[in-house]
């Protein structure tokens, strides 16, 4: 059965608000760090790569929603292994684990966006500080609902019916990770990695990441990716010293 409008799926559109918003975060206490405050000048860096084989990507059949096909620059694959040149794998999301010093960051007044694109999410694995802003955008004719599964953090679940549609939702509590669903295409889904501090990046699709302004310290390094898990290292690196932690990740 085709979807051909959102009022057709009025019903789905009445349960699907009934999640509500998150929980707003606490006020963040006076000596909080300001956003983009250095508070170190060592780096960590590497690269993520898969050694496994590599099977062309899955196309995605958007064909019961005809209205899908209005914002597809490109007929849309499955995203859950994206592995590029010499086995970079992308999609990885890396972070230190725990704590950062002994006072809390401010989030970045910048939110972060996740948008719905010729139904697919864009882009399909994001992180956001606590507290954070997280936009989402429907960018599509036709009706979506965003649905979270989280363990640590109230999910929600709530429709957006109109193109051009957004609104934003935050996180009370760091959690790795948060999957987001949409119940009206049920091939939608997309990540998100919440973390108490700036020290995190997706990688692209050269596998790479760099994580700037961290104290001298020992830190635990840690890499999760949706297919193949996680992995970590320790790493100790001094005041404007640089580390390198590659992680390779078998099939």
């Amino acid at each position: 059965m085709r979807i051909r409008s959102a009022a057709a799926c009025c019903g789905l559109l009445v349960l699907a608000g009934c999640g509500g918003s998150s929980t707003e975060p606490p006020p963040l206490p006076a000596d909080a760090i300001p956003a983009g405050t250095a508070v170190g000048t060592a780096v960590i860096e590497g690269r993520v790569a898969f050694s496994g084989a590599v099977r062309p990507p899955r196309p995605i059949d958007t064909r019961s929603d005809a209205s899908c096909r209005h914002k597809q620059e490109s007929p849309p694959v499955l995203e859950d292994l994206v592995v590029g040149e010499g086995g970079a794998l992308a999609n990885a999301f890396v972070s230190v684990t725990g704590r950062v010093g002994d006072k809390p960051f401010a989030p970045p007044a910048a939110p972060v966006t996740l948008d719905q694109r010729g139904c697919t999410y864009r882009p399909h694995v994001v992180g956001v500080q606590v507290g954070q802003a997280l936009r989402l955008l429907n960018s599509d004719p036709t009706l979506h609902n965003v649905h979270t599964l989280s363990k640590l953090n109230p999910s929600f679940n709530f429709g957006m019916p109109i193109e051009g549609q957004e609104t934003i939702r935050r996180f009370v509590k760091p959690e790795i990770m948060v999957k987001a669903k949409c119940d009206v295409h049920p091939w939608m889904g997309a990540w998100i990695g919440v973390v108490p501090h700036p020290f995190f990046q997706v990688t692209g699709p050269d596998g790479a990441f760099s994580l700037r302004g961290l104290p001298a310290g020992t830190w635990q390094v840690e890499v999760w990716h949706e297919s193949l898990g996680t992995q970590s290292l320790s790493v100790t690196v001094s005041d404007g010293g640089r580390q390198t932690a590659d992680f390779s990740f078998p099939r």
